[in-house]
């Protein structure tokens, strides 16, 4: 490695996690910034081109998940390889992810390509709305790879404790992102105007700048590339590292966005569009009240692979208890804040009393149960980091598919659309009960010694 970077298998935990989210808040900002502004110059030209976006949404989701999971399997793998002091695996887990994220996608974007006609079709888009779904997925397609670029490559800065240079390469992303999209949608300083292509290529100019950056900071600064030829064996072993808790990952990935088309479609059937528009406002709104959490979930990708690999499970529990005891503080400071600003945020969203009340409801429940929300996504993060996916996997099938559907059928059916946010409530609860349990038998009885795990 070209910088040494100093592991955190020792050293005050609190101080470490500490240094390590707070960069993490702003990278999180900076995408919440990328993601409205392109919503936000979109809906300028009507209608149909914000309807057209939206019917995009599943595609790019599904892709976006895929390469999120290839990027948490090769953080982990790295994570726990540096515990271990192997700076060669780490390099090769490194360079191969990049492999199999590009490998991946461009196999998908050439069947997106075949299939945008009857796929868009099928999801029930048609006329103008069809048209325009086609020219923004054209140019998508083509530079698909330049948006999962810098997933991975982060991801794999991230697995050795830097935590600033992604932040770096977000704002980059969304700083151009913000500059560009007004630019070639409606077309200044001599540029034509592109429309909703203009989106598509914004997008993809932006994530083209935060791919070289990126990956400039892999190979210059952190050295994890490696230019030798490797072994077919050798590649296929990496991948085989990745994928184990990236295929697991990835099926995690999209329960909750499944989950959650559920409950639209529960609150579309028990209060119409008052309940869709209010919980739609809502979800918005409560990616604030995640900031947080998210961030700091990132830095325990480090935190837990590290000194997983080099077999420190005291320090592993510390960790989950000052996890805990974080989820817990922020929960209720949450939850006191948004008794008295809910509404107001609200009015933001909607001047109709019904939606305002509607989300206002949401948000005071989903800021009731963000320490369960909170301790579910750390514990989480921290079994993925471990290299035990399918705990993971089986926390969130329970959670979002045996305990959270059943629970908002039956919410709905008594209170409906209230019935349903308290579901989904008592879920995140409920969620973080059993990721506890999860979390403490793998971290107090591995199966095998994590010190001396397989070096492939």
């Amino acid at each position: 490695m070209k910088k040494k970077y100093p592991t955190l298998i020792e050293g005050p935990v609190l101080n470490q996690l500490l240094s390590l989210t707070w960069p993490s808040i702003g990278g999180f900002l900076s995408m919440i910034i990328f993601n409205m502004t392109d919503t936000y110059f979109v809906s300028l030209m009507g209608t149909e081109a914000l309807a057209a976006m939206g019917f995009t949404f599943p595609v790019v989701m599904v892709i976006g998940s895929a390469s999120t999971g290839i990027s948490m399997g090769a953080a982990s793998v790295i994570s726990r390889a540096m515990g271990q002091g192997d700076h060669y695996h780490m390099k090769r887990t490194a360079t191969d992810g990049v492999l199999l994220s590009v490998l991946f996608v461009t196999i998908v974007s050439a069947a997106g390509l075949l299939t945008m006609d009857p796929l868009f079709r099928f999801l029930g888009a048609e006329g103008e709305s069809l048209k325009l779904v086609k020219d923004y997925m054209f140019i998508w397609y083509i530079g698909a790879v330049t948006v999962t670029m810098p997933a991975i490559s982060d991801s794999c800065l991230r697995a050795v404790g830097d935590m600033m240079r992604p932040f770096i390469v977000m704002t980059v992303c969304a700083l151009l992102n913000v500059v560009l999209d007004p630019i070639l949608i409606f077309g200044y300083f001599g540029v034509p105007a592109m429309g909703i292509r203009g989106a598509a290529l914004a997008t993809l100019i932006s994530r083209f700048a935060g791919m070289v950056t990126t990956l400039s900071f892999l190979h210059f600064h952190a050295g994890l590339v490696d230019f030798s030829i490797p072994k077919f064996r050798e590649v296929r072993e990496s991948w085989s590292r990745i994928l184990h808790v990236g295929i697991p990952a990835t099926m995690t990935q999209l329960l909750l966005p499944l989950s959650r088309s559920f409950l639209t479609k529960m609150a579309a059937a028990s209060g119409g569009t008052v309940a869709v528009a209010a919980m739609a406002a809502g979800s918005r709104i409560e990616g604030f009240i995640q900031m947080l959490i998210v961030a700091y979930s990132l830095a325990l990708i480090p935190m837990v692979g590290q000194n997983w690999g080099a077999g420190r499970m005291d320090r592993i529990l510390s960790i989950r208890r000052i996890s805990l005891r974080f989820a817990l503080v922020y929960g209720a400071l949450v939850f006191v804040v948004f008794l008295f600003i809910a509404e107001p945020v609200a009015r933001l969203f909607s001047s109709e009393t019904m939606v305002v009340k509607g989300t206002a409801y949401y948000l005071k429940l989903m800021a009731l149960s963000a320490a369960g929300l909170g301790y579910m996504t750390f514990m989480n993060q921290s079994l993925n980091s471990a290299g035990k996916p399918y705990a993971s996997a089986r926390l969130n099938l329970i959670t979002y598919i045996v305990i959270l559907l059943p629970l908002a059928w039956v919410g709905s059916t008594l209170w409906d659309f209230k019935g349903i946010v308290i579901a989904l409530a008592l879920t995140q609860v409920l969620g973080a009960l059993w990721a506890h349990g999860e979390a403490m038998y793998v971290f107090r009885h591995p199966r095998v010694p994590p010190a001396v795990e397989e070096k492939a």
